[in-house]
């Protein structure tokens, strides 16, 4: 005897309404906690968790491999979240060019690209995508600015200094006079910082091409 079609129709369709919801409720780029469980440190400002996924801190930029500092930034970094599950808040995109997650990382009450700054462990970076975290990095650039004032970490490097510093309007990046990246700016596209220091407590990161 062959059953009505209805007793598997409707609690197929139920089920799917319900999958349809926690997806939605979930996102695709999240999953349990156990999913944000720090498994290894792969330098100052990214981390690998235990589903396999790369995340990127947002809002800093720490000292590459070779620069002063690395191996501190690295190191606090370790300190803060290696084993231990954290929590994290997107930007308007979840996602680099590179497939790693971004985000600003909590583990408990701890603001973790927050306290990298403060210690003087690296520089804000600001791009488009989290341009809008407007109260987020009002909190970063003053983490910054305090040490730059007690001249932590990387604020304690002496540098040569330029006369002037440039930048683009509508950029978050400075450059020096020279720099081969500002050749097709015209004067009233740029402006003018007459320190380093100028420039970072306004917001703006170093050029990577002409290291200012």
């Amino acid at each position: 005897m062959r059953l009505p079609k209805k007793r598997f129709i409707i609690p197929f369709f139920v089920l799917f309404l319900v999958l349809i919801r926690y997806i939605s409720e979930v996102g695709f780029d999240q999953s349990p906690a156990d999913r944000f469980r720090v498994v290894n440190v792969i330098d100052g400002d990214t981390i690998e968790l235990s589903g396999g996924d790369r995340l990127r801190l947002l809002g800093l930029d720490t000292p590459e491999k070779g620069q002063p500092f690395y191996d501190s930034a690295k190191a606090f970094l370790n300190a803060l979240v290696i084993g231990k599950n954290i929590e994290v808040a997107y930007s308007k995109k979840r996602r680099d060019g590179y497939g790693r997650l971004l985000g600003y990382i909590y583990v408990d009450s701890v603001w973790v690209n927050k306290e990298i700054l403060r210690n003087g462990l690296a520089h804000l970076y600001l791009f488009e995508d989290n341009l809008s975290d407007k109260e987020r990095i009002g909190e970063l650039l003053s983490a910054q600015n305090r040490a730059m004032e007690s001249g932590q970490g990387v604020w304690s490097i002496k540098r040569h200094e330029e006369d002037y510093y440039l930048a683009g309007k509508g950029s978050y990046r400075f450059h020096r006079p020279n720099c081969r990246s500002l050749a097709k700016r015209t004067p009233e596209e740029l402006i003018k910082f007459f320190s380093r220091a100028e420039a970072f407590r306004q917001g703006y990161s170093p050029c990577r091409n002409c290291r200012p």
